[in-house]
């Protein structure tokens, strides 16, 4: 009967303690992730039913897959990830908080502006100039292995540095009706929706830190593997059916105009540069067999590092063994003296 007794107590505090996990886990999340509102009106959309807020300097926590939209004269600020990221929204925005975590942050923005600021990796401070590292070895181990395999280098390794073709994870993304915005780290502008839903604006801000690398790559959604990257003080479009324009560098004064401007019109009179039709791409690729291929898994990077590391294991074998040679050699000629000496 105790036994009885006792199982029933133990089912009980287990199921109270998942309860409480469940309600500190909820929030928690509530915690790391909320919406301050500056000035304005925005409507936070949850689970099929809405909240206008309009208490200005007031904090709201948000969860997962609330959708916000933004009044007139609104500016509003999402800290995510306990203020890791940062995205401030403008007046006329819609916007989506799709995946958000630790590892990964996913958001969408479905029409106006906004301005986002990400905190980069640990460690990725020096990302240019690690890139700009492998870049340089890139080329020096590119010539030593042409030598070395007699001049025949084709294919996907010697284009690499050329390629458009997405190869690294990026933790924050953003996407809009027609393109998406990878982010390793950077602060960034992006505008959609002003006079067409199907064309997304991105400007990078300049780094104001010494030593930080700022980078994102425009993609359209349709051609998502096909990438343009956007340095500090850059620009790029993508609209429908065509891929991402060449990104070009814009003055201070737009790059200040564009930041501060309110709603999604803030890129108005920008010109960007030219962008090449879906079609082309996708028909230039097929053309171009030595282009890596979409659905291509092995990276070509870490294919043609590994191929040097098996090329220097292969020297440093026929290096032992030409010494091994050499030794045996020597040990014969000592002992053939010895016996004629005898």
């Amino acid at each position: 009967m105790r036994s009885i007794i006792s199982k029933k107590k133990i089912f009980l505090l287990l199921g109270i303690l998942s309860v409480w996990l469940l309600f500190f886990k909820s929030a928690a999340w509530s915690v790391q992730n909320s919406l301050e509102l500056h000035s304005g009106t925005v409507k936070i959309i949850r689970t099929g039913k809405s909240q206008i807020l309009q208490k200005a300097g007031k904090t709201y926590s948000l969860s997962a897959n609330d959708r916000l939209q933004t009044g007139e004269n609104t500016q509003v600020t999402l800290y995510l990830n306990d203020r890791d990221n940062m995205v401030k929204l403008f007046s006329h925005s819609f916007f989506k908080l799709d995946d958000i975590s630790e590892q990964e942050n996913n958001v969408a923005l479905f029409t106006g502006k906004a301005n986002f600021s990400v905190k980069p990796l640990p460690g990725s401070s020096g990302a240019g100039e690690d890139e700009s590292k492998i870049g340089k070895k890139d080329k020096a181990t590119a010539r030593e292995l042409k030598d070395k395999l007699g001049g025949d280098l084709k294919g996907s390794l010697a284009k690499l540095g050329k390629s458009k073709l997405s190869r690294k994870k990026k933790r924050f993304k953003v996407r809009t009706v027609s393109a998406v915005i990878g982010v390793r780290g950077t602060k960034f502008v992006l505008a959609t929706g002003s006079f067409s839903p199907n064309r997304a604006d991105l400007l990078v801000l300049p780094e104001k830190e010494p030593g930080t690398k700022s980078e994102a790559t425009l993609a359209n959604t349709k051609l998502s593997e096909y990438e343009e990257k956007v340095g500090p003080g850059e620009v790029s479009r993508v609209v429908e059916d065509r891929g991402p324009t060449v990104s070009v560098t814009i003055s201070p004064e737009e790059i200040a105009r564009i930041a501060e401007a309110d709603g999604p019109d803030s890129f108005q009179g920008v010109e960007f540069g030219l962008s090449e039709s879906i079609d082309s791409i996708q028909e230039r690729q097929r053309r171009e067999d030595e282009t890596p291929r979409f659905d291509e898994k092995i990276d070509a990077e870490d294919e043609f590092l590994e191929q040097l590391d098996r090329l220097e294991e292969l020297e440093t074998v026929v290096s032992n063994a030409e010494n091994a040679i050499d030794s045996a050699k020597s040990k014969i000629l000592i002992l053939s003296m010895t016996f004629t000496n005898r």
